[in-house]
């Protein structure tokens, strides 16, 4: 038996998510059976898990008068873990998603449980049921037996038609946090009777996107391998690449380096990295930069990477489609760079001529000499101002009032202007 099979949460303690323990906590302390269910939520967050402990504590025998944790012990809780139980079925509505598997379903329901006090019925990924199917389940919905319960699993409850969600109790998970990953990994570990550093612990819990049963797959993948479970090892199990650092293509990335980059790319593929795991870590590490404020631009990065991600798996030469990205990244910040530089030449020449302490004004314009000969505004403005100057008895003839150069200070400028 897998592991994550062998240590699914049995009771509403064992279960990881906070949210989730406390929904149903207050479940139970309600002391109230709805006749329908829905747990949305992410893959691998435990859904289906939930619905089996939900399904035993309606039907455990010491749960009679009032609601509470599950025995696992009396003869109801053990027909539903081994799944030998009449009473409970589970559904694959992937699989089992027309309306004649409905219409059938609605046939057996109407029978009373032969073993349990309810009729579970569990169906995963509800929301790939047929439209024709949803109108189906909804009538057994609105009019379901008294002895009947569902739980509807999905992760895309927008899929899952209002009228569906309105007649059900909704319970949502949420992608578990590395501190929940790493209270279940614990648990696996302790269970195993072996150990894993806390450093390989950590790692694994931020690297498997919220989701406990990847988790638990790669540990007992390197379970199988060793007793004593190292941080390489979790690496090369997650990566197919043990020790190699993503954050070095990440820091040739933001700083537009495609020749490192590029060096970087081929050294993990070199090693045998899983090229579709690079680029979500990629994703995920750029991600974590901005939204840190480090640079917006890197969010075309991150959609370009996104598309990349798509099309690896189908691509007779997916390691192409990433040096193309990377060359395209850095050709563009090469451009931007030499944009950057010339507007910078271009700013210094006028701060040049701006910060120079004599303006002098080349052109016919400013010698006075208009296109028609008439004298130009600048000239007509200067002339008043020298004349309002000498009248005052502040020019003097070796001021620049009485420069033949036709120069005026930036102060004058400024004073003409004014």
């Amino acid at each position: 038996m897998s592991l994550y099979l062998k240590y699914r949460p049995k009771t509403v303690d064992e279960l990881d998510l906070a949210g989730v323990r406390e929904s149903f906590n207050k479940l139970i302390n309600s002391n109230v059976v709805s006749h329908a269910y829905l747990f949305t939520g992410p893959r691998g967050a435990g859904k289906t898990s939930s619905a089996r402990i939900l399904a035993r504590i309606v039907n455990c025998e010491k749960n009679k008068d009032k609601l509470g944790e599950p025995c696992n012990e009396c003869s109801a809780c053990k027909s539903i873990l081994s799944g030998g139980s009449l009473d409970f079925i589970e559904i694959d509505a992937a699989s089992n998603r027309g309306i004649d598997d409905i219409r059938e379903l609605k046939e057996k329901i109407r029978l009373a449980p032969s073993e349990l006090k309810y009729k579970v019925y569990i169906i995963d990924e509800v929301h790939m049921l047929t439209t024709e199917a949803f109108n189906a389940l909804l009538k057994t919905l609105e009019e379901p037996p008294a002895h009947a319960i569902f739980i509807l699993c999905t992760t895309e409850t927008h899929k899952v038609p209002e009228t569906i969600q309105s007649r059900c109790v909704s319970i949502g998970f949420t992608k578990a946090t590395p501190e929940e990953m790493k209270r279940s990994f614990a648990r696996v570990v302790t269970g195993e009777g072996k150990k894993v550093s806390e450093e390989a612990l950590d790692y694994l819990s931020r690297s498997v996107d919220g989701s406990f049963r990847d988790g638990v797959k790669i540990l007992d993948k390197v379970l199988s391998q060793s007793d004593d479970v190292q941080l390489a090892q979790i690496e090369e199990a997650i990566m197919g690449v043990a020790g190699y650092n993503v954050s070095a293509l990440v820091e040739a990335l933001t700083k537009r380096d495609s020749n490192t980059a590029l060096g970087e790319l081929h050294a993990a593929t070199a090693r045998g990295m899983d090229l579709v795991y690079l680029t979500i870590t990629l994703m995920k590490e750029l991600r974590n930069r901005i939204l840190a404020g480090e640079s917006k631009e890197l969010v075309k990065l991150v959609f370009n990477l996104d598309e990349v991600a798509r099309k690896i798996a189908n691509s007779p030469v997916p390691e192409l489609l990433l040096e193309m990205v990377i060359i395209d990244w850095g050709s563009i910040g090469q451009s931007e760079h030499s944009e950057d530089q010339n507007s910078s030449k271009i700013g210094k020449s006028d701060a040049k001529q701006k910060l120079d302490p004599v303006i002098k004004m080349e052109s016919g314009e400013a010698k006075g000499a208009s296109v028609d000969g008439s004298k130009s505004p600048w000239m007509q403005m200067k002339e008043q101002f020298l004349t309002g100057k000498r009248q005052a008895g502040t020019a003097k003839s070796s001021s620049s009032l009485a420069r033949e150069d036709g120069s005026v200070t930036i102060d004058e400028a400024i004073e003409i202007f004014s």
